[in-house]
């Protein structure tokens, strides 16, 4: 049978390895953050599934919903991995009681967050990455049709015609593939 001292330095053994795996999870999320915000992608994502819930009741006993998502948002004067918290009330006087929800960086979130967020992490890069590459595909549409615009504008300008001729139709907008944005704060 296991005397207390016993159970005791298993305690401290554990929680070393803890804060040693914390610490290194710690530095490679941050690494991640820093490689991100060199692509200076400069566009909000935030991935469509809650990371965590915490459900509590307020003085008058009406329910409030705290959701966290893992983000990439501009917080702290640049783009990084955070946590948006939306708060989901029951009843419409908790809106003038209840603070809203927040941002906070992904590395500054307790711990729990930080593990859950990892978790979806990889989920969120391809996310972002869909939506680059949606806003590129919509760049080059604008990019056509503010050419196609000048090339006309051009052309009366050169012929002294007082009348614009009209525009080429631009060519229809694709489906969007990314997840719906959460726009609360």
């Amino acid at each position: 049978m296991d005397t207390m001292n016993d159970k005791l330095v298993r305690l401290g053994t554990a929680a070393r390895e803890l804060n040693d795996g914390s610490d290194k999870l710690n530095r490679l999320v941050a690494e991640i953050d820093k490689l991100l915000g060199r692509l200076m992608i400069g566009l909000d994502y935030v991935h469509p599934r809650p990371i965590h819930e915490r459900v509590s009741t307020d003085k008058t006993g009406h329910r409030v919903t705290e959701l966290a998502f893992l983000a990439y948002l501009k917080v702290q004067g640049g783009y990084h991995l955070a946590v948006k918290t939306v708060k989901v009330l029951e009843a419409k006087h908790q809106v003038a009681t209840e603070q809203p929800g927040r941002v906070t960086p992904l590395l500054a979130a307790p711990r729990r967050i930080r593990y859950a967020a990892v978790d979806v992490l990889p989920e969120l890069v391809s996310g972002l990455a869909e939506q680059v590459d949606d806003v590129v595909s919509a760049m080059e549409r604008r990019c056509a049709t503010a050419e196609a615009l000048l090339e006309h504008l051009q052309d009366v300008a050169r012929s002294g015609v007082r009348r614009i001729p009209p525009m080429p139709k631009p060519t229809p907008r694709s489906e969007s593939r990314t997840q719906p944005m959460i726009l609360e704060e």
